[in-house]
């Protein structure tokens, strides 16, 4: 089996595979309004509300908004270029670095979720195009510390337009590159400031990203998907609740089939324990990507109020899994006894 799972797939293999994930984006992007649930197209309805009934440079500013002022300026022609633009460059990134087998299966699992849920005008667009920029920085020759610098960077300034709470996203990534970049008395000095730290924010900082989930389901009981709706198992009261909290949505994601045993559940955690397989089998720990993926997915477990929301965040960054090097075996072990040198990659063609 892992024979199998580390067979090289041939340049070939990888341009047809290619092919078919464009062929299966064009059939979903043509065909999807006939055999998707109408509650996919919740934010392309809201967007294309604020462009056609509402004044975008009056209205109160929000991601909604900020989208809605990129496509009204792009215009339907344009907006839909960028659309199939943005998810096509991902579909050809992901099968232009399928190396292994492992990594073809993945990418054909995550393409078909890909698909469904991103080929239609959403903030997403504007992410998944964030995130290729970041797999490209990362595939420069530049130090880590200059790559983090760099997403950082990128991802603050998207918060500043769009989302704020990207805003940890990258504080997280900064403070796992911290820890993951240190050895010995000096990462323990690090972990246990950074513990300090978050002991010394107030509880309402703390209520405030617990209670996202909760007010956005308020009202959402007896809705049509209500099954993957879930609330924290805990009523947020500073730092003590925030492990417990994100501790149950870690839980729900990873078995979700648990909690309701359908398709929708079996496939979201099929696909989110697949990832983490391919992501830790690179044993690739400190690259940018690696820590920017655990970065992404540790802030959902705060704010993702149903498995739906989850699974739609988690495709317009899983990709980036792609971008990780392998590391070669023998390599690991001269940077786990000698810190300082720098690792050496499989090239990309290994």
């Amino acid at each position: 089996m892992k024979k199998l799972f580390d067979k090289r797939i041939a340049a070939e293999i990888r341009l047809i595979s290619g092919a078919l994930m464009l062929l299966l984006g064009a059939l979903v992007y043509l065909y999807q309004r006939v055999f998707l649930p109408a509650y996919f197209f919740t934010d392309e309805r809201t967007i294309l509300d604020l462009i056609q009934y509402t004044d975008l440079h009056l209205a109160e500013q929000n991601s909604f908004v900020s989208m809605a002022v990129i496509f009204s300026f792009l215009g339907q022609a344009g907006s839909q270029l960028l659309l199939v633009s943005a998810t096509g460059l991902v579909m050809i990134f992901v099968s232009k670095r399928s190396f292994r087998f492992v990594d073809l299966v993945f990418a054909c699992v995550l393409m078909a979720s890909f698909a469904l849920f991103n080929l239609k005008l959403s903030k997403e667009v504007v992410v998944i195009l964030l995130n290729l920029a970041v797999c490209l920085i990362c595939s420069w020759r530049l130090s880590n510390h200059s790559k983090i610098g760099l997403t950082v960077a990128i991802y603050l300034l998207y918060a500043w337009q769009f989302r704020i709470y990207y805003v940890l996203i990258a504080g997280i990534l900064l403070a796992l590159h911290m820890v993951a970049s240190s050895h010995g008395k000096l990462r323990a000095v690090i972990v246990l400031g950074i513990l300090a730290a978050c002991l010394a924010l107030p509880g309402d900082f703390w209520n405030q990203l617990q209670q996202a989930r909760d007010i956005v389901n308020e009202n959402r009981e007896g809705m049509a998907d209500a099954k993957t709706v879930f609330t924290n198992i805990l009523t947020p009261n500073g730092v003590l609740t925030a492990l417990p909290n994100v501790g149950f949505a870690t839980i729900r994601f990873y078995f979700a089939p648990v909690f309701s045993l359908r398709a929708q559940e079996l496939i979201l955690s099929f696909t989110l324990w697949y990832l983490t397989f391919v992501l830790f089998r690179r044993r690739n720990y400190q690259h940018p990507l690696f820590l920017l993926l655990l970065a992404n997915f540790a802030v959902q477990t705060f704010f993702e109020p149903d498995l739906g929301s989850f699974f739609r965040h988690l495709t317009a960054y899983a990709f980036c899994v792609f971008g990780i090097d392998y590391l070669q075996p023998a390599q690991e072990e001269l940077a786990r006894r000698f810190p300082a040198a720098r690792p050496v990659y499989f090239s990309r063609e290994a």
